[in-house]
C-alpha cells in the first residue's frame, strides 16, 4: 500500500470527500486527488498536514503505508487494539453502518458463527 492509497482509505473510512479534506488540510483538491491516485509524492509537511486532519502523525501514515496496525486510542474493552485500514476492512466497516440495528446485531452473529466454524478447522 502507497501513502496515497492509505490517505484514500483513511478518508473514505470516515465518509468524508476530497474537499472537506482538502479544505482541512489548505490544499487543493486537485491536488489531494493526485497523492491518492499516488501521482504526486508529499513532502513531509504536505503529510504532516494531511496526516493531523485525520488525527494521526506523519509516522503513523508510513506505518499504515507499510501495513502495520496501530494501536487503538479508543477503548479497549473487547481486547481490540488495531484499527485494519485494508481496503476490505473499511468496505465492512462502512457495509456495517449502513445497516439497521437489526441487521447489524444479525450480522455481528454471523461473523462469530464464521469465526467459530474456522477455529474449529
Amino acid at each position: 500500500m502507497n501513502i496515497g492509497q492509505v490517505i484514500r482509505a483513511l478518508r473514505e473510512e470516515r465518509g468524508w470527500s476530497q474537499e472537506k479534506v482538502a479544505l482541512d488540510a489548505g490544499m487543493a483538491t486537485s491536488y489531494v486527488s493526485r497523492i491518492e491516485r499516488g501521482e504526486r509524492r508529499l513532502p513531509t509537511t504536505r503529510l504532516e498536514q494531511l496526516a493531523a486532519v485525520f488525527g494521526h502523525t506523519a509516522a503513523d501514515i508510513y506505518a499504515l503505508a507499510e501495513g502495520r496496525s496501530l494501536p487503538r486510542a479508543a477503548s479497549k474493552a473487547e481486547g481490540d487494539t488495531t484499527i485494519d485500514y485494508t481496503s476490505e476492512a473499511v468496505q465492512l466497516r462502512r457495509s456495517f453502518r449502513a445497516l439497521t440495528l437489526a441487521n447489524r446485531r444479525i450480522a455481528v452473529e454471523l461473523l462469530k458463527a464464521l469465526e467459530r466454524t474456522q477455529r474449529d478447522s
